[in-house]
């Protein structure tokens, strides 16, 4: 029996040989073009699964350190803001103590107090102060809204929140990027210890508080004391709670007023008939002590209350510059982690992108081997269906 070979099926093989050939040197130029070894996930599925999980964690890694320029930008802002608010608070403290000194006369009390409004204006502007974007760096999370409006008797009040922003740089990090005005500029604390002193001194008193010290935080009485001097030049004092007496005797400069869980000291001379209103206070804020600055400035230099009034205001305003630093160095310390954070980031980008370049990029000279190859190939390929295409039966009658 004589088996008959029919010229379509070699035909159709030889064909389909000549394009295989062909999409064979197609890749081979595809890669030399690209410089990319993988193409499709076809070329090599293992390395495939692994470069598309090297691209995702390199995108990923570029969001975080978008995040990252973003939160920078902001606490650089937040940080020559506060560095510049130290600085008028440490100016204010030198205008106030100014103010104390007895030999100014009126005409200089005035020009220190137009210096204390001006900085008082200054310093409105940086607490209100924006970022880049427009954004108020001191409102909390209400960055849309302006955080201190000061009215006409120079009262200021808070319109943002008690809560900061936070971005995320890492995986499972977390940095701030927000300080709420009200912990900045407005929860400073008491230098006096636990009481704000009101001062009731006779002309020529050098009476000042040191410390008010009460360990029962529940104690919210106000307390006042005050002092007598007798015929011999001894000095007593008279302890009252919320108008009532509730200790007396000599005072003593070493151990001050102890009654219960309040412990005060004092400084200074004092003369028979001082007397000191406490009114319990564990923080306060910087723009009282302007307001309370510009309005002592009014008073006699001879007036010995506003004098020690002025000591306290000059206090508060050392008191808010340390506050003022501490808040600074807080600032720094998350630009350090921003800046540590994304030297991580970069570093780890180079060692996906030197993996992924193990996986993904082309060796040229094998590939070029291969393309030779491969169009040898083809040129065969191309032969073989010349002569294939032209056989009949006819050839041989």
């Amino acid at each position: 029996m004589i088996s008959r070979i029919a010229s379509f099926h070699n035909y159709q093989s030889v064909s389909n040989d000549l394009m295989r050939q062909q999409v064979k040197l197609q890749d081979n130029q595809d890669q030399l073009a690209t410089g990319k070894r993988v193409l499709t996930a076809g070329d090599d599925p293992v390395s495939s699964i692994y470069i598309q999980n090297f691209r995702q964690q390199d995108k990923q890694l570029d969001q975080y350190i978008d995040s990252i320029t973003l939160a920078r930008n902001r606490q650089t802002r937040a940080e020559i803001a506060v560095d510049d608010a130290e600085k008028l608070v440490d100016s204010a403290k030198r205008k106030t103590m100014e103010m104390i000194n007895g030999s100014l006369s009126d005409d200089d009390r005035t020009a220190h107090r137009q210096d204390l409004k001006g900085l008082f204006d200054n310093f409105m502007n940086l607490v209100n102060a924006k970022d880049e974007s427009g954004n108020f760096l001191f409102s909390g999370t209400q960055s849309s809204k302006q955080p201190f409006y000061r009215d006409s008797a120079l009262n200021v009040r808070y319109a943002g929140d008690s809560y900061h922003r936070t971005a995320q740089v890492a995986p499972a990090v977390e940095v701030q990027t927000s300080d709420p005005g009200d912990q900045v500029f407005m929860e400073i604390k008491n230098p006096f210890g636990d009481y704000q002193p009101e001062y009731d001194l006779n002309s020529g008193s050098l009476l000042l508080l040191a410390q008010a010290k009460n360990t029962n935080n529940a104690d919210n009485s106000d307390y006042a004391v005050s002092f007598s001097v007798d015929s011999g030049g001894q000095t007593t004092y008279e302890l009252t709670q919320n108008g009532s007496v509730v200790s007396a005797g000599v005072y003593d400069p070493q151990n001050g007023v102890q009654w219960g869980t309040l412990s005060l000291s004092f400084e200074g001379e004092m003369l028979d008939g001082d007397k000191i209103v406490l009114e319990r206070q564990d923080t306060f804020n910087v723009f009282d002590a302007f307001k309370k600055g510009i309005e002592l400035s009014h008073e006699s230099i001879f007036n010995a209350s506003a004098t020690a009034e002025l000591h306290q205001v000059t206090e508060q305003f050392s008191a808010a510059f340390k506050h003022l630093n501490k808040a600074r160095s807080e600032v720094g310390t998350r630009l350090t982690t921003l800046d540590r954070q994304e030297g991580m980031h970069k570093d780890f980008k180079l060692v996906l992108n030197r993996s992924l370049g193990t996986m993904e990029d082309l060796d040229y000279s094998t590939a070029v081997i291969d393309m030779n190859e491969n169009m040898l190939a083809l040129q065969a390929s191309q032969q073989a269906f010349a002569k294939t295409k032209d056989l009949s039966l006819f050839n041989y009658i």
